[in-house]
């Protein structure tokens, strides 16, 4: 059975940590640049809906179905990643994720949009499976700060995404908006195919195992097992399906919330920016910081454990979206911003405890798919819930209050099985 790069490669730990670090650099490049659209969607979806023919509760599907058939697609990418390698699986995933932004220029209604949004879903289970193998190639002490620059150049394309795409979008329109992030995320392509995999990675070092028998094993059950199998397994888990689930309410509802809480002609919007400038301004800005902060967020998780930092955490998002639901418009939009710094920070402490969890598995890419599916299904939930629970924009700071007390809750409650079980929280 092929199995990832373990912590004890014979290389010595600086060349190891150096090559895994460019290796990282450059898938998380290459996720970046096919993530613009994606991230695009969410800032001006919601505005441009009614210009094509889709409804606010359509907008939440849309924007919740490239999670939903990621609960089908992990599977499938735990098992072609663990069967075929690393290199080509991820290379198709990058080719699919682009042609998916491109069909968002395709005036053609619901059903288009919804083809294109399963596409992108399709491809980030394998650009996610591709960001986990990158940094399975470096240390264990070293994880925190590996997933911290993976996300943190994610998270650059976003920004860039966001911002970028917004500015046009206020100024010259939802079709040349799609049109630049295309043109741009083309890069990609030669990207992931130069990438350069070591041969532990994207070969199989192991036994070979039979295509049918391999596809069998990765059932629902199995996935079940591998998410829940332990407790500490089953509240890290939890946490970030709830983590997930608070990240799409808030990402996908920011556009709307801010809208009914800015006058049109007053604070922010009086300098000639419009809802989706300030809002892409302030995802584009969270998604920066990633850049920066990712690496130390990582750092800090590897320093005093991640369940210490994930505890921490979610205490200051139940603080910061608490500001957001009371304040007058100005500090809630930072407040916001806040809450946007602290989600990212979470996602990227989540991500190295998964990949500590998934290397003490039996089989590391299945693990990674069951959490990866659950997460999604968070994900999914998250525009879902605000759309629809929301129906009125007033009550989305109920939501979002909610949300977050179960969350802080969930990560506590991994913290003190983290430090039951006697592992470095």
């Amino acid at each position: 059975m092929p199995r990832p790069v373990q912590t004890d490669a014979p290389l010595p730990a600086p060349t190891q940590t150096q090559s895994a670090a460019r290796l990282v650099a450059t898938i998380g490049a290459a996720i970046g640049l096919c993530i613009m659209g994606d991230s695009l969607m969410y800032t001006i979806l919601p505005l441009q809906a009614p210009h094509l023919g889709i409804s606010l509760p359509l907008v939440g599907i849309l924007l919740s179905a490239n999670r939903l058939v990621r609960l089908l697609s992990n599977k499938w990418a735990g098992g072609i990643f663990e069967r075929y390698g690393t290199r080509w699986p991820f290379f198709a995933s990058a080719v699919v994720g682009l042609l998916s932004t491109a069909f968002y220029g395709i005036p053609a209604g619901f059903f288009i949009f919804l083809l294109a949004r399963m596409a992108w879903g399709v491809a980030w289970s394998g650009l996610r499976q591709g960001g986990y193998a990158a940094i399975w190639t470096g240390p264990a002490t070293t994880r925190g700060r590996l997933t911290g620059l993976l996300w943190g150049l994610v998270r650059l394309g976003s920004a860039i995404g966001v911002f970028a795409g917004g500015l046009l979008y206020d100024r010259a329109g939802y079709g040349a908006a799609i049109a630049v992030v295309v043109a741009v995320g083309l890069l990609a392509v030669p990207i992931a195919f130069l990438a350069r995999w070591p041969a532990q990675v994207h070969e199989q070092t192991d036994t070979p195992i039979d295509s049918k028998e391999d596809a069998a094993q990765v059932t629902w059950s199995r996935l079940a097992a591998a998410a829940f199998r332990t407790p500490v397994h089953r509240w890290l888990t939890l946490g970030s399906f709830f983590a997930y689930l608070l990240s799409g309410v808030v990402v996908s509802t920011t556009s709307v919330f801010l809208a009914a809480r800015f006058d049109a002609g007053s604070g922010i919007l009086a300098f000639g920016l419009g809802i989706a400038a300030l809002t892409g301004m302030i995802h584009a800005a969270r998604w920066l910081a990633d850049l920066a902060l990712g690496p130390l967020v990582g750092w800090l998780s590897d320093y005093i454990g991640q369940a210490n930092t994930l505890g921490t955490l979610g205490i200051l998002m139940l603080a910061a979206l608490g500001a957001a639901s009371s304040l007058p418009a100005v500090a809630a939009a930072f407040s916001i911003f806040v809450a946007l710094l602290l989600d990212g920070a979470m996602h990227i402490v989540l991500s190295a405890a998964a990949s500590g969890a998934a290397l003490r598995a039996d089989r590391p890419h299945v693990f990674v798919a069951a959490f990866a599916t659950v997460s999604d299904a968070g994900s999914a939930l998250g525009p879902l819930a605000a759309f629809t629970l929301a129906a009125s924009v007033q009550r989305l700071p109920a939501v979002y209050i909610t949300v977050s007390c179960v969350l802080m809750l969930v990560l506590l409650q991994y913290w003190r099985t983290e430090r039951s079980a006697g592992i470095a929280v």
